[in-house]
Parts: structure tokens; sequence; C-alpha cells
């Protein structure tokens, strides 16, 4: 159990993260070349994000080790970016939860039917994988949240498996593999992407969000976390499953970085997008952090995220 002094670290402004981390070549194209998008995030606090010079995915320089990601998952990630502070998912996450859940389902009905086998990794607490299930599928899910995980086995039934390395299943395994905000929480989202593409069948589709990181409507301090240790964009998403065999799949509604992609036979493509690295640092550049709190344009997004929550909250009674 981490002292109070450890939470506080992860909130308190001007400050930098309980961490030393390393600096990394980009996962997805191997350069070490960068760009400097951000230099604080959401909550002002030192934070440095960079864009790859090659093919513009944004990670955080320097990037927490695997020992420090996985401590901060353990100890802090559902404190920290859930307010989840102990025991299971809050109701809030469930009612937010069970609304992606449907709207997932209704997407991917086509393929969802019964027998289908169907993977969700990263599978919170479950309700889509009930949500599949009560489609007929075959349906297991991969969630390191031991508290997430065990609630979605206790309350829906369902198949849940602590982590899933590279020979956990055979190739070709799964008609369906769904991956919702999971991709920007992982050291290395370009290798998972191709173990996840292996898995799916040559028939099969791999429905994959993460936030869009050039989302209009949001200030750009707003759009950086520690949580967050990759950043995309569609392009850089586009280009992560292309790297993995994959291609969107035009028979599915998409928004930017909300996608149904399958496999393509096309050839590779080159995994670079020039110019994209300093079109982001221009865009997604925030004023100085001392500029910021004295401007007051953070008081209405604190007051709407925390309206919402109290909102959400009591609607989810």
């Amino acid at each position: 159990m981490q002292s109070p002094r450890y939470f506080l670290n992860h909130f308190m402004p001007f400050t930098g993260y309980p961490y030393t981390g390393a600096p990394t070549a980009c996962n997805l194209c191997g350069s070490t070349e960068s760009v400097t998008v951000a230099e604080t995030d959401r909550r002002l606090k030192t934070l440095k994000s960079i864009a790859c010079a090659e093919c513009g995915l944004i990670r955080t320089d320097p990037m927490p080790t695997p020992a420090e990601l996985a401590d901060y998952y353990a100890h802090a990630y559902r404190a920290d970016y859930q307010l989840a502070f102990a025991g299971g998912p809050p109701r809030v996450h469930l009612k937010r939860s069970a609304r992606e859940a449907a709207f997932r389902a209704e997407l991917l009905a086509p393929k969802l039917v019964p027998g289908a086998r169907l993977l969700d990794f990263g599978s919170g607490s479950g309700e889509f994988l009930a949500a599949a299930r009560a489609r007929g599928c075959e349906a297991i899910g991969v969630e390191p949240g031991r508290d997430y995980s065990a609630y979605a086995r206790a309350t829906h039934g369902v198949e849940v498996l602590d982590d899933a390395a590279d020979d956990q299943f055979a190739p070709g395994t799964f008609d369906v593999i769904t991956t919702h905000h999971v991709m920007e929480h992982l050291r290395d989202p370009a290798d998972v992407m191709e173990r996840l593409a292996r898995w799916l069948k040559p028939d099969g589709v791999l429905y994959a969000a993460v936030p869009n990181m050039a989302a209009t409507g949001k200030p750009p301090h707003e759009r950086f976390h520690f949580a967050h240790v990759h950043g995309f964009v569609r392009d850089t998403f586009d280009l992560t499953a292309r790297r993995a065999g994959l291609v969107p799949d035009t028979n599915y509604w998409r928004e930017d970085t909300t996608v149904v992609y399958r496999k393509t036979e096309a050839p590779p493509v080159p995994i670079r997008a020039p110019g994209l690295a300093q079109r982001l640092a221009e865009e997604l550049k925030p004023m100085p952090a001392a500029a910021y709190l004295a401007s007051g344009a953070w008081i209405w997004p604190m007051v709407r995220r925390n309206a919402k929550a109290v909102r959400e909250t009591f609607s989810a009674r």
C-alpha cells in the first residue's frame, strides 16, 4: 500500500511525477529523432511529451520503465485516473462502461453471431464481454487490473485472464478482437497490435479505439496525462495498424481513432509521416503552465469535469 504522499505526488501542480524512466526509441518506427510537443500535462504537472520525427507517434519522455509502469498500475492508476480509491469499479465507471459496451456490440453486430470467438483485450469490468456472450459469442477477456477482473468474473460470470503473452493463443484464433482505450497506456502499442493481428482469423475484425490527440473542442493542455504514455492521431493509429497488416474495414462506421480494422494482403508500406511531428508540435503546444493558470482557462474545464462526475454519480444510483 502506497503512502498518501505517493498519491499527492500525482496531483500536486508544478512538480514532476514520482518516476525516473529512460529514453526510448519510437515503438512504431524505431526512430530516435523527435520533436517536443508539450512540457506539462492537464494537471499542470511537469511531463514531457515528444512526437517521433519520422512517423509522428507521441510518447512520454523519458518513458516509465516496465517496473515503474507496473507499480503505477498496481498501486495508483485507478485512484489517480478514475478516482477509484478502494474495492471494485465505481458506479460512474460502470454506467459509462455499459453505454460503451452497448455501442460496441451494436457496431460489431454483423460479427457477433452465435459461436463466434471473441477476445476483449483490456476488458475492464466486463460489460462488453457480457454483451458479446448474450449474443451467443464465446468471449474471453484480458484485464491486468485485479479488482476489475474480479468484479467481471463475479458479476458477469465471464472468463478473464490477468495477462496474455505472445503465445497465449494460436494464430487465427478469434473472429473478433476488441481493445478500447488500452493502446495509449502501453509502452509497446505497435508490438501489441501485431500480436492481436496474429490472433485474428483471416476474415476477422479488430475493433480498436484510443483518444484522438488532435480532437477539436479541447484545449491542448487537457490532452496529456501520465497514464497515457503514447498519444495517437488518425495518421499514426492507421500506421500502427498497417504495420500489423491491418487496414480500416469500410463496412463499419469510423470516427477518427475509433476504427474497425481487417487484414490485408497488400504489401507493407513505409512507416513514416513526413512533417506530422512538427504539425503536432504546433497544434498541441500548450501555453506555459503559469500563463495557463493565470488566464483562468482551466476553470471551465474543471467545472465541467466535476459537474459531469457529480451528475453521473447521482444518476448511477
